[in-house]
């Protein structure tokens, strides 16, 4: 059984903005075996090891270096609990950066979000947490509404499922 990777204090600190504005809708259940209180869960940059340690369907995930710099922010929605291995590999065969990343991505740090996160939920959450670490790497990112946060669109989507179009709740079957 392989050791379990502490967070570095380096990455702790870059990543404690983004844990206050992103916390509410981290689903910190599916981080398990970690020594940190962040609900993040530490990885080698291996698609085998995050398959192994990651159960999250739904996520924002970090790439680090070895001089602990955010190399690339990214996020993945997708059935099964092999979704951010699944995506790490397919960033590790593409055609043109592929080999690159996969000789400068040496940690990962996976932001877990309830499956039943929307996807603007994630894209969101992905948005913010660019924003906030400005990764060396990749500039597709969601922009951000800056006055939408990922926790308030969270709660935005409970509401809506709460209640039908005219504010009637719609579990009393009245819409």
């Amino acid at each position: 059984m392989s050791a379990v990777l502490t967070l570095p204090a380096q990455i702790g600190r870059a990543l404690r903005p983004v844990l206050r504005l992103v916390g509410p809708v981290l689903d910190d259940s599916l981080v398990q075996g970690c020594d940190s209180q962040a609900p993040v869960v530490v990885c080698p940059a291996r698609p085998d090891a995050v398959r192994r340690r990651v159960a999250a369907s739904c996520a924002v995930y970090v790439a680090w270096d070895s001089r602990r710099r955010c190399r690339y922010v990214g996020s993945v929605c997708r059935q099964g609990p092999g979704a951010v291995g699944d995506r790490l590999a397919e960033h590790y065969a593409h055609p043109t950066t592929g080999a690159i990343r996969r000789g400068a991505w040496l940690l990962l740090t996976v932001l877990p979000l309830a499956d039943l996160s929307t996807l603007e939920v994630v894209r969101s959450t992905e948005g913010w947490t660019a924003r906030l670490l400005n990764p060396l790497d990749g500039s597709a990112h969601p922009r951000v509404d800056l006055a939408q946060t990922p926790a308030a669109l969270a709660l935005d989507a409970s509401r809506q499922a709460q209640f039908g179009p005219a504010g009637v709740v719609t579990d009393a079957g009245t819409t």
